[in-house]
């Protein structure tokens, strides 16, 4: 029984690497200097085969923050599933904190997998997270296996199932649902360090679910 669920998930990896496409090129990693003078990696380009490994390469030269944990800086527009998985190994082994920075984007399998892996999580503003479906191979549809796959491991890192869940399955495998700092905030998508009064507390409800944006797009308050 343990095999046939062990292929399954196997067989589910690779139907989600080929939903959200796979770039020839791959995520370029390097080691830069925060404002606090601490080494973070920067992590930039589709995520690809291999990547896995290079990102615990560059982890190994970065330093740890006050609370313990090391930063990635993301800008991506996604790519494999199966990779991006195998980097929330290498991150949880870690301890990783994961930022999009101002004028960043972090899309598809960059925010749906890799930022909401981080131990603490946060969008600059400017900076932007994209959401959407996977897609079911060739056919072009909505991959739902594909989409509790990594909801759950959403789940697993402290966000709630139907927040992810909700925008992945009504947004099209071809568009792209965007979040800015605010929103991103407001939907419990970010863990902010403690000391910063922003976004949801662990184990609290996001504000936009108990009170949800009004009709023209305004975010509710407090």
């Amino acid at each position: 029984m343990h095999y046939v669920r062990t292929m399954i998930r196997l067989v589910l990896l690779i139907l989600c690497s080929l939903a959200l496409g796979a770039p020839a090129s791959a995520m370029d990693f390097s080691v830069v200097l925060a404002p606090d003078r601490l080494r973070v990696v920067s992590a930039r380009g589709p995520i690809v085969a291999g990547d896995a490994e290079r990102l615990a390469a560059a982890l190994r030269t970065a330093d740890r923050d006050p609370f313990g944990n090391k930063r990635l800086l993301l800008n991506s527009v996604g790519g494999q599933v199966g990779e991006a998985l195998a980097m929330v190994k290498v991150m949880d082994q870690e301890k990783v904190t994961t930022i999009v920075e101002s004028k960043a984007e972090c899309a598809s399998a960059c925010a749906q997998i890799l930022f909401l892996s981080g131990v603490h999580r946060y969008v600059l503003d400017g900076g932007r997270l994209g959401l959407h479906s996977c897609r079911e191979g060739a056919k072009g549809g909505q991959s739902t296996s594909c989409n509790d796959l990594i909801a759950q491991n959403a789940l697993a890192h402290g966000t709630s199932y139907a927040s992810i869940m909700s925008f992945m399955q009504f947004t099209d495998p071809g568009r792209m649902r965007w979040f800015d700092s605010e929103e991103a905030d407001c939907w419990g998508f970010t863990r902010w360090p403690p000391g910063i009064d922003r976004g949801s507390k662990t184990g609290e409800m996001p504000l936009c679910i108990r009170k949800p944006p009004t009709s023209t797009g305004k975010l509710p308050t407090r």
